[in-house]
């Protein structure tokens, strides 16, 4: 969703996610080759305007493809396991929690 490569291990995608940049003008994707490309705003609150978005979008695909097949579930709990670990790995450089 990202446009993120997929192959090498979990610290590449890792990698790879932190690497993601927001877009101006808070706007949460951009249409690459026809598909939606993601750039969640990584160094904001959850609950940010682009975040929210992206969440959702997650959410939606892992609905879509539960429909389709619980082997597409599994590729969406490694997207969000990704995310989260993104996450924690930028809060642990930063030295904690950085919420007011």
């Amino acid at each position: 969703m990202c446009g993120v490569d997929t192959s090498g291990n979990k610290a590449k995608h890792t990698e790879r996610l932190c690497a993601v940049k927001p877009l101006e003008d808070n706007l949460a994707f951009e249409l690459v080759d026809g598909k939606e490309t993601w750039h969640p705003r990584w160094k904001g609150n959850i609950d940010d305007e682009v975040n929210a978005q992206f969440i959702k979008a997650v959410i939606n695909r892992v609905q879509q493809n539960e429909e389709v097949s619980l082997i597409s579930l599994d590729d969406c709990v490694l997207v969000l396991t990704l995310i989260f670990d993104a996450a924690t790995s930028r809060q642990e450089r930063q030295g904690g929690d950085q919420r007011p």
